[in-house]
């Protein structure tokens, strides 16, 4: 599998379900930020392809914004006349 941080936030899947025939199903990623699907040719063994997310997706940035009160007060002090401070 490739290492943490090429695969953290994509889960790893199957396609398909219980009920299908070895062979059948095919491993895959999905990402946890825009869910989209991509399909390496070497299952888990490969990368998932980037390109597939949405235009803004969280994955495509290193930066992981919270949502928590503590984390709005924070940036306001830190970033006062940043856009989106104070709200």
């Amino acid at each position: 599998m490739a290492g943490k941080g090429k695969t953290e936030r994509f889960w790893p899947l199957r396609e398909g379900g219980p009920y299908d025939k070895p062979g059948e199903s095919r491993e895959m990623y999905k990402c946890i930020g825009c869910g989209a699907e991509t399909y390496p040719e070497k299952g888990w063994n490969g990368e998932p392809d980037k390109h597939q997310c949405k235009p803004g997706c969280t994955c495509q940035s290193d930066l992981i914004q919270g949502n928590s009160r503590q984390f709005r007060q924070n940036f306001d002090r830190i970033f006062p006349n940043a856009p989106g401070a104070g709200l």
